[in-house]
């Protein structure tokens, strides 16, 4: 049988979890919390996180070094990310649109090639996009920091 003061302990360390939680979520904890959880979310590879942690820290407290770096860190791994698409997407203008006269612009003229190149077009294009959004969150970003 479960004794009565571990339920109430399970209760009360629930609902401060719980309380916690919803305090984090919306902004009220200091905000070196913030500055760490954003740094942390980058060491995971969650960008998403990274940002949505580091709005969180400017927007209730004036900006300090502290958020002044981490927003910098934040948009250095943003122009490495937009670094890597921008040379996938030269490697994929490398075999879609070769020299004149070169190996793979005669490879690229036998129909068996077509699917092959419709699909690395999508890819290409899917990268583009791609590199609008960081773009668009990196220049939101500078906005706020």
């Amino acid at each position: 049988m479960i004794s009565v003061s571990f339920l109430t302990s399970m209760l009360a360390g629930l609902v401060t979890k719980l309380g916690i939680d919803q305090l984090m979520k919306h902004g009220y904890m200091p905000q070196a919390t913030y500055i760490k959880a954003a740094l942390k979310a980058l060491e995971k590879d969650d960008l998403d996180e990274a940002i949505r942690s580091y709005h969180l820290s400017v927007r209730r407290w004036r900006p300090s070094q502290r958020t002044e770096v981490a927003g910098e860190i934040i948009a250095s791994a943003i122009a490495v990310r937009i670094a890597k698409l921008e040379r996938r997407v030269a490697e994929l203008d490398e075999i879609l649109y070769p020299r004149r006269f070169s190996r793979q612009f005669w490879l690229n003229l036998l129909p068996r090639n077509r699917s092959k190149l419709q699909a690395l077009q999508e890819e290409r294009k899917g990268y583009e996009e791609a590199i609008t959004v960081l773009n668009k969150i990196r220049d939101n970003l500078n906005q706020r920091g």
